[in-house]
């Protein structure tokens, strides 16, 4: 099944980056799975992960302790001490239990294997989301190319259906989607160009319905926080040159904020001005009479 496919490897990538299995236990969704508890269960079974995270059964406890042993525990931690061993045993397992974690299970050789065999969900989920995990796994599936190239194949496949469709939404989202599979690729030029185009063309959308329009962001957050990112860490030369360069790739013929207005408001939106407030503001004065809201 390919959504516990992605599941699977989403968790045993967290693992064997350092993070705990308390993490993993704490999310609220696993979709396929009913629980963290269950998802970890699988890895055991399936013979991912070997251990048991430090975790004690009730059986264990059982033959390991008696009644008054076990009372003596809960009082220690502030339980009810009354009922049959079997009661007493179910109330302190949750405490001897505490604590334990991911230092106790260990990626095995098929976890290692899986992992090397599907790195390429670990871009999937690094730049594609925004796209269905199963159209991408079949796209992969059927590509000879290397990772990067399929997925910037991918991209350029989406960008040209959704344009000729009109799906303007679409259109930006591959645009973010191909920035960051440059930046996964560390190819932070390419990124950047990418990047400037999907916020351009964000404020110079080639069409919007009003039911998009309802809820669309000329400027959108995560854009501004990724470009700033980069323009913090790297020496990425002019930003106005840049900025030029990718306006006239751009190729707008219905310009809805010109061209100094954009740059200007890119500027202090990268200067960490409120995004909610020039979105308003750009509505206001530049989409509402245009696309008739």
């Amino acid at each position: 099944m390919s959504e516990q496919k992605l599941e699977v490897f989403n968790v045993l990538n967290f693992l064997s980056r350092g993070y705990k299995i308390d993490d993993i236990l704490n999310e609220d969704n696993f979709g396929t799975f009913q629980s963290g508890q269950d998802c970890l269960d699988y890895l055991v079974e399936e013979g991912y992960l070997s251990g048991n995270g430090g975790t004690v059964t009730a059986e264990e406890i059982s033959k390991k302790y008696t009644v008054a042993d076990l009372k003596v525990l809960l009082k220690e931690n502030g339980l009810k001490v009354s009922g049959k061993k079997q009661e007493l045993v179910e109330r302190i397992l949750p405490v001897l239990n505490e604590g334990a974690g991911a230092g106790d299970y260990e990626l095995t050789d098929k976890a290692h294997e899986f992992l090397k065999e599907n790195d390429w969900i670990d871009l999937y989920m690094f730049a594609l989301v925004a796209f269905r995990f199963e159209d991408y796994k079949d796209y992969v599936e059927g590509s000879s190319a290397d990772k990067i190239e399929t997925a910037l194949n991918f991209c350029d496949e989406i960008l040209s259906r959704a344009l000729i469709a009109n799906q303007f939404i679409v259109f930006i989202d591959a645009l973010s989607a191909k920035a960051h599979v440059y930046a996964y690729d560390g190819d932070y030029n390419s990124f950047m160009d990418y990047d400037l185009q999907r916020y351009i063309l964000g404020l110079n959308p080639i069409s919007l319905d009003a039911q998009t329009y309802a809820t669309y962001d000329p400027i959108n957050d995560a854009n501004i926080y990724n470009l700033r990112r980069v323009l913090e860490k790297l020496d990425m030369g002019s930003l106005k040159k840049r900025f030029d360069k990718i306006w006239n790739i751009c190729n707008i013929r219905n310009t809805t904020v010109p061209k100094k207005t954009c740059y200007k408001i890119l500027q202090r939106a990268l200067d960490g001005a409120d995004l909610e407030e020039l979105n308003f503001d750009i509505k206001e004065k530049y989409f509402n009479k245009k696309f008739g809201i």
